[in-house]
């Protein structure tokens, strides 16, 4: 699971192009995400990433570590993020996905701002 985690990475948020077929390919229409008290639903996901492609031009993921159970995967990440207007931002961030029939149906998710500008503290949850 830990390699479609990357998959996932790689292909979606680090990726510098919207490509709603890639979310499609790995999220389910059902997909919540909880993030830092928020709810996401899928429609809601998809206008997250929309709005994360508006503001980063650049972004890499490092899984820091990682634990599996069955069809749930647990993430210690960090994500850089370099800023359209140059700054640069880091989140150290604990994910819980759970995956189902090829997809990811549910995250549960803790960000934390730990480099750069606290007006970005809500990247991962900013719609």
């Amino acid at each position: 699971m830990k390699h479609f985690i990357q998959e996932v990475f790689s292909e979606v948020l680090e990726n510098p192009v919207f490509d709603q077929i890639l979310i499609e390919k790995y999220f389910s229409k059902e997909y919540i995400q909880y993030v830092d008290g928020t709810c996401l639903n899928y429609n809601e996901f998809v206008l997250h990433i929309k709005k994360l492609k508006e503001k980063v031009t650049q972004q890499q993921i490092e899984i820091i570590n990682h634990a599996e159970n069955r069809n749930i995967i647990f993430t210690h990440h960090l994500a850089k993020s370099v800023l359209k207007d140059g700054s640069t931002v880091r989140h150290k961030v604990l994910a819980e996905f759970t995956i189902a029939d090829g997809k990811i149906i549910q995250c549960n998710e803790l960000t934390l701002l730990i480099e750069g500008d606290h007006t970005a503290k809500n990247l991962g949850s900013e719609v």
